[in-house]
């Protein structure tokens, strides 16, 4: 888990109004897939933060499986 935090503090955070933006989802799509585990993220202060890289991850593999769940 240490270097997993680290590798996200190189690459960076985003707020969750950034991750929207990245991702083009709305904040009820992006809540979901943080509660399933989807997209990983950190609290700071208080408030959620999504590595930067994991958003990059998290966008090839949809582009290589061509489309992810977004359940409820």
């Amino acid at each position: 888990m240490k270097n997993d935090t680290k590798k996200y503090a190189e690459q960076g955070l985003c707020s969750i109004r950034e991750a929207c933006e990245f991702l083009s989802l709305g904040k009820t799509s992006l809540y979901n897939l943080m509660a399933q585990g989807k997209l990983p993220f950190v609290f700071l202060g208080g408030v959620r933060r999504i590595p930067r890289a994991a958003l990059v991850e998290f966008t090839q593999n949809v582009l290589e499986n061509g489309r992810i769940e977004l359940a409820n």
